[in-house]
C-alpha cells in the first residue's frame, strides 16, 4: 500500500479511536453524576417539608431531575459503536446533560427567590458543586461543557446580583469564570492524556505485528508459523486433514555470490510472492522461517499437498524470478509430510518428518518434491 494512503488510513484508525473512547468515557462519567441533581432538589425542597406551598413544584422539579437522571443511564449505545452511531451518540447525552443543567440551573435560581431558608443556601451549594464537577468530569467537549457551567450558574448569579447585594454576584460570577478556566484546563489535560493512550495502543499494536511478521517478505514469521501449525493441528485432531511443506531455495548463496546480498533479499521478496499466489486459500498459511526457507501448512491430505507442491515448483521453474534488474531462474527443494494423530504428538514431529523429506529432495539432486512416508 502506498505511504499517503497508509497515512491516512492510520490517521483515520485513530480518529475513529479516540471517538469511540470518549464515547465510553463520556457514559461512564455522565450516569456517575446524574442522579445527585434529582437527591440535591429533594434536600431542598426536604427542609421544608414539602409544605403545601411547594408539594407539586417539589414533585416537579425532582421528578424532573430524576427523570433526566435515568435517561443518562438508560440512552443506548453499541458495544463497538461505529463512527456514525457513536457520534450520534454524543449529541444525544450532552442533550441530556444540557437539559439537566437547564433544569437545575432554572430551580436553583427560582428557590433564590420562592424558597424559605435553608433551601436557597442548599441550592447555591450544589450549583457550585455542579459546576464544578462538569468542569472536572464533563471535559471532554469545550462548548458543551462551558454551555453547561453557564446553565448551572448563570441564573443564579442574575438573582444574586440583582436581589441580594453586587459583591455576592460578583464573587459567584469570580466562581463562575475559575470554573471556566478549570474546564478547559481539564479539557486540554484530557485530550493529552487520551491521545497518549492511543499513541502507545498503536506502538503496542506495531510491536505485535512486526513480533510476528518477517521483516523482508512481510510473511508470518516462525514464532507465527510455530504457533499456527500447532493450532491447526488441534484442528486436525478432530479428523481434518493437515500437511506441511518446507521448501528451501536451491544454491540461494550463488545468488548473494553473484549479486550481492541486496539482489539476494529482492530474490527472497519475489519468492514469497510467488508463494503467496499459490497458496492463497483459507486456512493456508505461509511464512519464512529464517534465511531461505520457507513454510506452508495446508488444511489438505498428503496427496494433495504433494501435487500443490510439484504445481508450485513447476510454475517457478518455468517462470524466471524478476529482482534487481536481472531475471534468473530460481528453483526449489520441498520436503512434504501429512499429519498423523498416530505419529505426530507435536508440532515437532510434524516439523521433523517434512525437514527430512526435504534433506531427501537436497540430496537427490535439488528441484524437486520429496514426501514422509505414509503410515
Amino acid at each position: 500500500m502506498p505511504e499517503r494512503p497508509v497515512a491516512q488510513e492510520r490517521s483515520r484508525l485513530r480518529a475513529r479511536n479516540l471517538l469511540v473512547q470518549e464515547v465510553a468515557e463520556t457514559r461512564q462519567r455522565a450516569r456517575l453524576g446524574g442522579g445527585f441533581y434529582g437527591i440535591a432538589a429533594a434536600l431542598a425542597f426536604g427542609v421544608t417539608g414539602f409544605a403545601p406551598p411547594y408539594r407539586w413544584s417539589g414533585l416537579l422539579v425532582v421528578g424532573t431531575l430524576v427523570l433526566l437522571a435515568v435517561a443518562r443511564v438508560l440512552l443506548p449505545v453499541p458495544a463497538a459503536p461505529g463512527e456514525a452511531e457513536a457520534r450520534r451518540y454524543l449529541r444525544r447525552i450532552w442533550g441530556v446533560i444540557l437539559a439537566t443543567a437547564v433544569a437545575w440551573g432554572s430551580f436553583s435560581a427560582w428557590s433564590q427567590t420562592t424558597l424559605p431558608a435553608p433551601a436557597p443556601l442548599i441550592t447555591l451549594l450544589f450549583s457550585g458543586a455542579f459546576g464544578m464537577a462538569i468542569a472536572h468530569t464533563l471535559c471532554m467537549r469545550r462548548l458543551p461543557a462551558a454551555i453547561a457551567i453557564a446553565a448551572v450558574m448563570a441564573p443564579t448569579l442574575v438573582v444574586l446580583w440583582g436581589e441580594v447585594a453586587f459583591g455576592v454576584g460578583a464573587t459567584w460570577l469570580v466562581y463562575m469564570a475559575y470554573m471556566l478556566l478549570v474546564m478547559g484546563r481539564s479539557h486540554r489535560e484530557y485530550w493529552e492524556r487520551l491521545e497518549l493512550e492511543e499513541e502507545l495502543r498503536q506502538q503496542r499494536d506495531v510491536f505485535a505485528t512486526q513480533s510476528r511478521v518477517d521483516g523482508l517478505t512481510g510473511l508470518p514469521n516462525r514464532r507465527e508459523f510455530s504457533e499456527s501449525l500447532e493450532r491447526a493441528m488441534e484442528a486436525a485432531g478432530g479428523g481434518q486433514s493437515l500437511s506441511l511443506l518446507i521448501l528451501d531455495i536451491d544454491h540461494f548463496k550463488r545468488i548473494n555470490d553473484s549479486f550481492g546480498h541486496l539482489a539476494g533479499d529482492a530474490c527472497l521478496l519475489r519468492f514469497a510472492g510467488r508463494l503467496r499466489e499459490a497458496f492463497p486459500g483459507e486456512g493456508e498459511l505461509c511464512a519464512r522461517l529464517g534465511g531461505e526457507e520457507f513454510g506452508v501448512v495446508l488444511p489438505v491430505d498428503r496427496a494433495t499437498a504433494r501435487a500443490r507442491a510439484e504445481g508450485f515448483r513447476e510454475a517457478l521453474e518455468r517462470v524466471p524470478l524478476e529482482f534487481d534488474g536481472v531475471q534468473r531462474t530460481v528453483t526449489a527443494s520441498i520436503g512434504c509430510c501429512g499429519f498423523d494423530v498416530r505419529r505426530h504428538a507435536d508440532a515437532d514431529a510434524l516439523y521433523r518428518e517434512a525437514d527430512a523429506a526435504l534433506y531427501r529432495a537436497k540430496v537427490g539432486g535439488r528441484n524437486r518434491t520429496e514426501c514422509a512416508p505414509a503410515a
